[in-house]
């Protein structure tokens, strides 16, 4: 299991689009799981359910915690660094 920390960048925070394309990234790999963590709310989401992404709630600034756990693990985690640090192509 990997563990990494990012930080939501974009202006508009983690709202719909964001989560739409962490959901199709993630669905896009087989036998992986995937947990994203809010910690400082106390939050907690599978990867693969927009729903319980979009009540995440994350503005710009905040810091998210994934456990990447399966196959291509690395892999996984280095796409969804990637996807985050180019704010999801929204404008900063």
């Amino acid at each position: 299991m990997l563990s990494f920390t990012v930080t939501v960048c974009n202006s508009k925070g983690f709202h719909l689009r964001p989560a739409s394309k962490l959901v199709e990234l993630v669905s896009s790999f087989q036998s992986i799981d995937v947990i994203l963590h809010d910690r400082d709310k106390g939050k907690k989401a599978d990867c693969r359910n927009m729903m319980a992404l979009m009540m995440m709630s994350s503005p710009k600034g905040t810091i998210l915690e994934f456990e990447v756990d399966g196959a291509n693990e690395a892999d996984v985690a280095e796409a969804i660094q990637t996807l985050f640090a180019s704010g999801f192509g929204d404008e900063s």
